[in-house]
């Protein structure tokens, strides 16, 4: 049916792209922390893009999302607190820090502490990630597993034939990844597991934040 995983991609994503809303985008190789996720469906219901391309920039860095993640606007950290979580030197944390401050993301308080900015405002996005191939689905699951740490569903997508017969016989292993399965044609797609949708926030996600972040600066964002 497909001669390629290329082929199997480029059909997929045409059909996604015929069936998309208006408040929808498609993305081939999206670059997340762990490498190129193949297919990313970006959900962006009345976006306000709150983010400035500066900031976009920082944020797009796992190295300063992971700082952020640990932050609240709330709840001040000490930046002992930071230095135990990130794993990070002082001298790098505090270029992070001070970069952060900059653009106005975070601010310093009294005692060495951080906390978020009040009038900094994360974008809503939601992420569908789909990762494809033709036949190993065991190593499609465990990278789709991955794409939990960013999206709110993500999906096994392989040739149809090879979809019904893994449904058939390793379901409960899809199940146990909370990862969902697609089978393909040349015409349509079918879903044949479903995950449960994953919750996520800024304040939690690094990988959610620096996704969210390149999102923001793909020219496709830029004029919404």
């Amino acid at each position: 049916m497909f001669k390629s995983e290329l082929d199997l991609q480029l059909t997929f994503y045409e059909q996604l792209v015929k069936s998309k809303t208006v408040s929808t985008n498609i993305l081939q190789e999206f670059n997340a922390r762990f490498g190129n996720v193949d297919i990313v469906e970006v959900n962006f219901n009345d976006l306000n893009v709150t983010l400035t391309r500066e900031q976009a920039e920082i944020l797009s860095l796992y190295s300063s999302a992971l700082v952020v993640g640990f932050l609240h606007k709330n709840t001040p950290r000490t930046y002992k607190y930071l230095i135990s979580k990130t794993g990070y030197t002082k001298d790098y944390l505090n270029s992070i820090l001070l970069t952060l401050e900059k653009e106005k993301i975070i601010s310093k308080l009294q005692n060495n502490k951080y906390i978020i900015c009040k009038d900094f405002e994360f974008p809503n996005l939601k992420f569908i990630a789909y990762e494809l191939k033709l036949r190993d689905w065991k190593k499609a699951i465990i990278q789709a597993s991955k794409n939990t740490n960013f999206a709110y569903k993500s999906f096994v997508v392989m040739p149809n034939d090879e979809a019904i017969k893994i449904k058939e016989k390793y379901s409960e292993m899809f199940y146990l990844y909370n990862v969902g399965l697609i089978g393909v044609t040349n015409n349509t797609n079918y879903h044949y597991i479903s995950p449960k949708i994953t919750k996520h926030t800024y304040s939690i996600s690094p990988t959610f934040i620096s996704s969210t972040a390149k999102c923001i600066l793909k020219e496709e964002f830029q004029a919404i």
